[in-house]
Protein backbone atom coordinates (compact mmCIF):
# COMPACT_ATOMS: atom_id res chain seq x y z
CA UNK A 1 0.00 0.00 0.00
CA UNK A 2 2.86 2.34 0.85
CA UNK A 3 4.31 1.59 -2.57
CA UNK A 4 1.04 2.64 -4.30
CA UNK A 5 0.80 5.85 -2.29
CA UNK A 6 4.44 6.66 -3.03
CA UNK A 7 3.93 5.86 -6.73
CA UNK A 8 0.83 8.09 -6.83
CA UNK A 9 2.67 10.95 -5.09
CA UNK A 10 5.58 10.54 -7.48
CA UNK A 11 3.22 10.74 -10.47
CA UNK A 12 1.60 13.91 -9.08
CA UNK A 13 5.02 15.44 -8.50
CA UNK A 14 6.10 14.64 -12.06
CA UNK A 15 2.91 16.17 -13.48
CA UNK A 16 3.32 19.30 -11.34
CA UNK A 17 6.94 19.64 -12.46
CA UNK A 18 6.00 19.22 -16.08
CA UNK A 19 3.25 21.84 -15.78
CA UNK A 20 5.60 24.25 -14.05
CA UNK A 21 8.11 23.96 -16.90
CA UNK A 22 5.58 25.02 -19.51
CA UNK A 23 6.15 28.52 -20.70
CA UNK A 24 3.30 30.94 -21.07
CA UNK A 25 2.66 31.86 -24.68
CA UNK A 26 4.62 34.90 -25.71
CA UNK A 27 2.51 37.96 -26.45
CA UNK A 28 2.09 38.70 -30.12
CA UNK A 29 4.66 41.11 -31.41
CA UNK A 30 3.17 44.53 -31.84
CA UNK A 31 4.74 46.83 -34.39
CA UNK A 32 5.07 50.48 -33.51
CA UNK A 33 2.10 52.60 -34.58
CA UNK A 34 4.01 54.18 -37.45
CA UNK A 35 4.95 50.80 -38.95
CA UNK A 36 1.51 49.18 -38.91
CA UNK A 37 -0.01 48.67 -42.34
CA UNK A 38 -2.99 50.92 -42.85
CA UNK A 39 -6.09 49.13 -44.02
CA UNK A 40 -8.55 51.35 -45.85
CA UNK A 41 -12.16 50.57 -45.09
CA UNK A 42 -13.71 49.54 -48.34
CA UNK A 43 -17.03 51.27 -48.74
CA UNK A 44 -19.65 49.24 -50.55
CA UNK A 45 -19.68 50.27 -54.18
CA UNK A 46 -23.23 51.02 -55.27
CA UNK A 47 -24.51 52.05 -58.66
CA UNK A 48 -22.88 55.11 -60.16
CA UNK A 49 -24.94 58.31 -60.18
CA UNK A 50 -26.03 59.54 -63.60
CA UNK A 51 -27.07 63.14 -64.17
CA UNK A 52 -30.05 63.61 -66.43
CA UNK A 53 -30.35 66.23 -69.17
CA UNK A 54 -33.35 68.34 -68.22
CA UNK A 55 -35.61 69.59 -71.01
CA UNK A 56 -36.26 73.07 -69.62
CA UNK A 57 -38.14 74.22 -72.74
CA UNK A 58 -40.81 71.55 -72.30
CA UNK A 59 -41.05 72.34 -68.57
CA UNK A 60 -41.50 76.07 -69.27
CA UNK A 61 -44.20 75.28 -71.86
CA UNK A 62 -46.08 73.21 -69.27
CA UNK A 63 -45.55 75.91 -66.63
CA UNK A 64 -47.39 78.34 -68.93
CA UNK A 65 -50.34 75.90 -69.04
CA UNK A 66 -50.64 75.79 -65.24
CA UNK A 67 -54.16 76.62 -64.00
CA UNK A 68 -54.39 80.24 -62.90
CA UNK A 69 -56.23 79.44 -59.67
CA UNK A 70 -53.46 77.19 -58.31
CA UNK A 71 -51.58 78.69 -55.37
CA UNK A 72 -47.90 77.75 -55.45
CA UNK A 73 -46.15 77.79 -52.08
CA UNK A 74 -42.85 79.64 -51.83
CA UNK A 75 -39.97 77.15 -51.88
CA UNK A 76 -37.28 77.22 -49.20
CA UNK A 77 -33.55 76.74 -49.73
CA UNK A 78 -30.69 78.71 -51.20
CA UNK A 79 -29.64 76.20 -53.88
CA UNK A 80 -30.66 76.88 -57.48
CA UNK A 81 -33.49 74.80 -58.92
CA UNK A 82 -31.91 71.96 -60.94
CA UNK A 83 -35.11 70.12 -61.98
CA UNK A 84 -38.63 71.33 -62.77
CA UNK A 85 -40.63 71.38 -59.53
CA UNK A 86 -43.74 69.22 -59.81
CA UNK A 87 -46.38 69.75 -57.13
CA UNK A 88 -49.85 68.23 -56.77
CA UNK A 89 -52.95 70.23 -57.59
CA UNK A 90 -56.14 70.27 -55.58
CA UNK A 91 -54.64 69.57 -52.15
CA UNK A 92 -56.03 71.79 -49.43
CA UNK A 93 -53.78 72.03 -46.40
CA UNK A 94 -55.09 73.36 -43.11
CA UNK A 95 -53.12 75.02 -40.33
CA UNK A 96 -53.39 71.83 -38.28
CA UNK A 97 -51.70 69.92 -41.12
CA UNK A 98 -48.66 72.13 -40.59
CA UNK A 99 -47.94 72.68 -44.30
CA UNK A 100 -44.25 72.64 -45.10
CA UNK A 101 -42.96 74.65 -48.07
CA UNK A 102 -41.14 72.68 -50.78
CA UNK A 103 -37.43 72.44 -50.00
CA UNK A 104 -34.84 72.91 -52.77
CA UNK A 105 -31.71 70.77 -52.35
CA UNK A 106 -28.40 70.47 -54.23
CA UNK A 107 -29.67 67.74 -56.54
CA UNK A 108 -33.41 68.52 -56.65
CA UNK A 109 -36.24 69.20 -54.21
CA UNK A 110 -38.83 67.58 -51.94
CA UNK A 111 -42.29 68.61 -50.79
CA UNK A 112 -44.40 67.07 -48.01
CA UNK A 113 -48.20 66.89 -47.85
CA UNK A 114 -50.50 65.54 -45.13
CA UNK A 115 -53.58 63.65 -46.30
CA UNK A 116 -56.28 62.02 -44.15
CA UNK A 117 -55.01 58.45 -44.74
CA UNK A 118 -51.34 59.01 -45.61
CA UNK A 119 -48.51 61.51 -45.83
CA UNK A 120 -46.95 62.17 -49.22
CA UNK A 121 -43.40 63.20 -50.07
CA UNK A 122 -42.78 64.34 -53.65
CA UNK A 123 -39.08 64.17 -54.59
CA UNK A 124 -37.47 65.45 -57.77
CA UNK A 125 -33.82 64.81 -58.61
CA UNK A 126 -31.43 65.33 -61.47
CA UNK A 127 -29.42 62.30 -60.32
CA UNK A 128 -30.49 58.77 -61.08
CA UNK A 129 -28.53 55.61 -60.37
CA UNK A 130 -27.50 53.26 -63.16
CA UNK A 131 -28.48 49.70 -62.26
CA UNK A 132 -27.18 47.96 -65.35
CA UNK A 133 -28.63 47.54 -68.78
CA UNK A 134 -29.25 50.29 -71.27
CA UNK A 135 -30.90 53.36 -69.76
CA UNK A 136 -34.06 54.45 -71.52
CA UNK A 137 -34.13 57.91 -73.03
CA UNK A 138 -37.03 58.81 -70.76
CA UNK A 139 -38.42 56.52 -68.05
CA UNK A 140 -41.89 58.00 -68.32
CA UNK A 141 -43.51 54.69 -67.36
CA UNK A 142 -44.53 54.86 -63.71
CA UNK A 143 -43.27 52.10 -61.43
CA UNK A 144 -45.42 51.36 -58.38
CA UNK A 145 -43.76 49.65 -55.41
CA UNK A 146 -45.97 48.61 -52.45
CA UNK A 147 -44.39 48.58 -48.99
CA UNK A 148 -45.44 47.38 -45.54
CA UNK A 149 -46.79 50.74 -44.40
CA UNK A 150 -47.06 52.64 -47.65
CA UNK A 151 -45.92 52.63 -51.26
CA UNK A 152 -43.77 54.54 -53.73
CA UNK A 153 -44.17 55.56 -57.34
CA UNK A 154 -41.18 56.48 -59.52
CA UNK A 155 -41.09 57.99 -63.00
CA UNK A 156 -39.21 60.43 -65.18
CA UNK A 157 -40.42 63.66 -66.75
CA UNK A 158 -38.48 66.33 -68.65
CA UNK A 159 -35.34 64.19 -68.19
CA UNK A 160 -35.50 64.44 -64.38
CA UNK A 161 -36.35 61.61 -62.00
CA UNK A 162 -39.27 61.81 -59.59
CA UNK A 163 -40.26 59.65 -56.63
CA UNK A 164 -43.53 59.93 -54.71
CA UNK A 165 -43.53 58.24 -51.32
CA UNK A 166 -46.80 57.44 -49.55
CA UNK A 167 -46.52 56.81 -45.80
CA UNK A 168 -49.70 55.34 -44.30
CA UNK A 169 -51.40 56.98 -41.33
CA UNK A 170 -54.17 54.36 -41.37
CA UNK A 171 -54.05 50.85 -42.77
CA UNK A 172 -57.62 49.62 -43.11
CA UNK A 173 -57.35 47.11 -45.95
CA UNK A 174 -54.99 44.34 -47.09
CA UNK A 175 -53.75 46.67 -49.84
CA UNK A 176 -52.63 49.29 -47.31
CA UNK A 177 -53.68 52.91 -47.45
CA UNK A 178 -53.16 53.39 -51.20
CA UNK A 179 -53.29 51.23 -54.31
CA UNK A 180 -51.53 51.63 -57.65
CA UNK A 181 -54.45 53.37 -59.38
CA UNK A 182 -54.73 55.95 -56.58
CA UNK A 183 -50.96 56.56 -56.58
CA UNK A 184 -50.96 57.10 -60.35
CA UNK A 185 -53.95 59.43 -60.07
CA UNK A 186 -52.00 61.48 -57.52
CA UNK A 187 -48.97 61.56 -59.86
CA UNK A 188 -51.14 62.70 -62.78
CA UNK A 189 -52.28 65.67 -60.67
CA UNK A 190 -48.70 67.01 -60.53
CA UNK A 191 -48.11 70.24 -62.42
CA UNK A 192 -45.01 72.33 -63.08
CA UNK A 193 -44.90 74.80 -60.20
CA UNK A 194 -41.43 76.21 -60.92
CA UNK A 195 -38.97 76.06 -63.76
CA UNK A 196 -36.02 78.12 -64.94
Amino acid sequence: MKALVLAGLSAIALIATACGNEKAPAPAAVAPAGEQPVQAASAPQGPAPVSGQVNWEAARADLAKRPADVVVPQAAGSDPLVVPMLLPGGIVQTASDRPVPPRITKDGYFATYHQPRYDVIVNGSQKAYATGGTPAADKAEMKFQPAEAGASLSFSRYGADYLIEFECREVDSPDGCINEAQAKEFAESLFVAQSR
